[in-house]
């Protein structure tokens, strides 16, 4: 089962990737909220509130961020990376006669054993054209005919 192996470590790769997003989004935000609370009244009343503003906005397009890598997190809880499947569906590995891919969350390339995957949200337009696919059937992408090797 070398491909239940690779599954699996794709998982821990994405698991860990988007940790590591939620992370630094996290400390981000707490650096934002100890420059604003630190932000000083100063005569330049002007000043002060362009600063505050500066950093609300800042700190909304990163709590933006950190909903959208905790819902992340939350859709690769769902896959089940122990079942073996037989078509393209959340939490499948696709070989191709190209490239392979994890459908999983939109993670980008992963490098292991020498071997690239793509881990790709089943809602991305690659990932939607695996989805329902079967080992022997064909999609194009940017006119390129690519068969399906085997489901996993």
């Amino acid at each position: 089962m070398k491909y239940q192996s690779i599954k699996k470590q794709l998982f821990i790769k994405c698991e860990a990737y988007i940790q590591e997003r939620i992370s630094s989004i996290q400390d981000t935000l707490s650096a934002l909220s100890e420059s604003k609370n630190s932000e000083t009244k100063s005569s330049a009343g002007d000043k002060y509130e362009t600063g505050r503003a500066m950093i609300q906005l800042e700190e909304n397009k990163n709590r933006t961020q950190l909903g959208q890598a905790l819902a992340l997190k939350h859709a690769l809880a769902s896959i089940s990376i122990e079942k073996v499947n037989t078509k393209g569906e959340l939490g499948s590995l696709i070989i191709t006669n190209q490239f392979n891919y994890f459908l999983s969350v939109g993670v980008g390339k992963i490098t292991l054993e020498n071997a690239t995957y793509f881990c790709v949200s089943p809602g991305s337009p690659i990932g939607l054209k695996l989805l329902g696919k079967k080992k022997g059937g064909e999609i194009e992408i940017n006119k390129n005919k690519i068969i399906i090797e085997g489901i996993y």
